[in-house]
């Protein structure tokens, strides 16, 4: 046996051992991830929001640059562009926390108190399609007992909230903490994003073959792409949709216009079917007040969708993720299952990267060299 045959079957039999060892401690080895994590939670939570703010801090930074600085004092500058990007960002919780969150708890508790009437228009909205369809009437008084019941707990729920939150004392202080721990870490690296990359390009390149190196930058180059689509795309989307829902639904005067365009707006942000299930319980919300209005909301959202996909979406965030339908839902579900509503938004660009990676190889292996 030559000594390039052994060493493959080293290797090979290498990668079979470390794979069966990982399959078999797989639950230690995720425990100990989650523990890793949790640990550095206040540093990975500020890479999040660094990465998150590079885009808008980047683009202040330009401006000022291009119109005031003219290209000097760079390190000022960027210390304006991220004062200026923080500011942004805490008036705009400030807005959230004092107009809409007040207005979308008024909404669902004016709901809660309407749930009897709205139980009984589809009650009377069932049988009218039994009767129509030549079917047995349905009998919804167990039904009826069990929502109210429940709405009845989470109505009182709500209204006892306000004082909870006053007399909640315990883990604020962990939270300022984290919180705090988190804002310096961004505006940390904010600051100095080019020297940080320097110094990590400088390690791996100094310690990992050239290959492997190699390798590795295109990987970080891919997940940086899909993960700057993924977020700006799906926020703008979500932003667009249901700013556009809200203003549709104050002029044609539909109930619960900012509960639903607030459902539609967050439900947008998981790609391709997010905004129709949002769409769907909405519908049905509506459909409990008036059927009629139900369905217009239900052409307006068909209409609006279309508009926003084909005119509105693209010309504002540009290319999309590039990831077929069927993978986005397979992706989803998977995410959901590992990781609840978490998995769900991270499952899809975790899901476009394997899939931009495993195409690119495949048309690079082909010979081809343009990617359809």
């Amino acid at each position: 046996m030559s000594d390039k045959m052994t060493r493959n079957l080293i290797i090979v039999i290498t990668y079979a051992v470390a794979l069966v060892l990982i399959v078999i401690n797989f639950v230690p080895i995720m425990r100990a991830v989650w523990k890793f994590i949790v640990l550095f939670k206040p540093f990975f939570m500020g890479i999040a929001v660094a990465f998150v703010l590079n885009r808008p801090c980047m683009a202040v930074e330009r401006f000022l640059n291009k119109r005031l600085f003219k290209n000097r004092l760079k390190v000022l500058v960027r210390g304006i562009a991220i004062t200026v990007t923080y500011l942004v960002v805490l008036l705009l919780i400030t807005l959230i926390i004092s107009f809409i969150i007040p207005e979308l708890i008024k909404s669902i508790q004016v709901f809660l108190s309407n749930m009897g009437a709205y139980i009984d228009n589809f009650r009377d909205l069932t049988n009218e399609l039994s009767e129509l369809l030549g079917l047995e009437r349905i009998d919804l008084s167990s039904l009826d007992k069990l929502i109210l019941e429940y709405t009845n707990r989470l109505g009182s729920s709500l209204t006892e909230l306000m004082p909870k939150i006053i007399s909640i004392t315990t883990g604020v202080l962990s939270f300022f903490a984290t919180l705090v721990i988190t804002v310096v870490f961004s505006i940390y690296i904010l600051a100095g994003k080019e020297r940080l990359i320097g110094q990590c390009k400088k390690v791996f390149s100094t310690y990992l073959p050239e290959c492997l190196y190699k390798k590795g930058a295109y990987v970080y180059r891919v997940v940086v792409d899909v993960f700057n689509k993924y977020i700006y795309g799906q926020l703008a989307e979500a932003f667009i949709l249901g700013s556009l829902c809200f203003i549709g639904m104050v002029i044609f005067r539909f109930e619960y216009a900012l509960l639903i365009s607030v459902l539609i707006a967050v439900t947008a942000l998981v790609p391709y079917f997010g905004a129709y299930i949002g769409g769907f319980c909405a519908f049905m919300l509506l459909l409990m007040i008036s059927p009629t209005k139900a369905i217009w909301f239900l052409v307006y959202l068909v209409v609006l969708q279309q508009l926003e996909n084909n005119l509105i979406y693209p010309r504002v965030v540009g290319s999309s993720l590039g990831l077929p339908g069927i993978w986005v839902v397979l992706a989803a579900i998977v995410g959901a299952g590992v990781g609840g509503p978490i998995g769900v938004l991270t499952g899809v660009p975790i899901a476009t990267v394997l899939f931009t990676l495993l195409r690119n190889d495949v048309l690079r292996r082909s010979g081809k060299q343009n990617v359809k």
